[in-house]
């Protein structure tokens, strides 16, 4: 009977530890989530990333903020209005955090299309230099996100910047470009209409849809 009242125990203190930490974790992630939407400079998001770091240490088992901590450093990269080497910082880092969220969800199609993501930005940054190279290494990762998950509206809305701009660079029309364009938007209603309030999965790329959309009808 003692043994049993002492598992008992062990087993309540347990699950009161498990909810303390999972409500500690939602109100950081939710802090920091806030943050990342109204963030304005790369200092900001820079901020926002050290919060997700946080939290990673924190929950090494969880990808999410491993993910956004390289998501808010990437859209710093794009957002820096320093030089190549400010710039390259940025998505460097960027691409750390993205790496260790692919350690612990493989084959994540949102984790890959973050890294394709990077890449991207990391092209941007020196497009000169780095076209040849990376244009095809970016290419090719969206793609992989693609056929991870078909569902998945930023995969599809990535791959179609980068068919524009692949498809202006050699002188032909947007029609590939503008069909990914319209099937993403496509899922980002039927994300929309499916998320849950309180789910932390990504869900942005919804408003780069839509300027893009404008651009095809032009």
């Amino acid at each position: 009977m003692k043994k049993y009242i002492l598992t008992l125990i062990t087993t309540c203190l347990f699950s009161f530890i498990v909810q303390a930490d999972n409500e500690a974790y939602q109100k950081a992630m939710e802090k920091e989530l806030q943050a990342m939407k109204v963030a304005k400079s790369s200092e900001d998001l820079q901020k926002v990333a050290n919060g997700f770091s946080r939290i990673a240490q924190m929950m090494p088992e969880e990808w999410l903020p491993e993910y956004y901590a390289g998501l808010a450093l990437a859209n710093a990269g794009f957002r820096s209005e320093g030089g190549l080497e400010e710039k390259d910082a940025y998505f460097g880092t960027a691409k750390k955090h993205a790496d260790r969220a692919a350690k612990i969800s493989p084959d994540n199609s949102e984790v890959v299309a973050l890294q394709g993501f990077i890449t991207m930005g990391e092209l941007a940054a020196d497009p000169q230099t780095r076209g040849q190279h990376l244009s095809g290494q970016a290419m090719q990762t969206f793609g992989k996100a693609v056929d991870l998950n078909r569902q998945n509206p930023r995969a599809i809305i990535l791959l179609a910047q980068m068919e524009l701009g692949m498809a202006q660079f050699f002188g032909q029309g947007p029609e590939k470009a503008c069909g990914l364009v319209q099937s993403s938007l496509e899922l980002f209603r039927k994300e929309a209409d499916e998320t849950k309030v309180e789910s932390f999965e990504p869900r942005w790329g919804k408003e780069m849809a839509e300027q893009m959309k404008d651009n095809c009808q032009n």
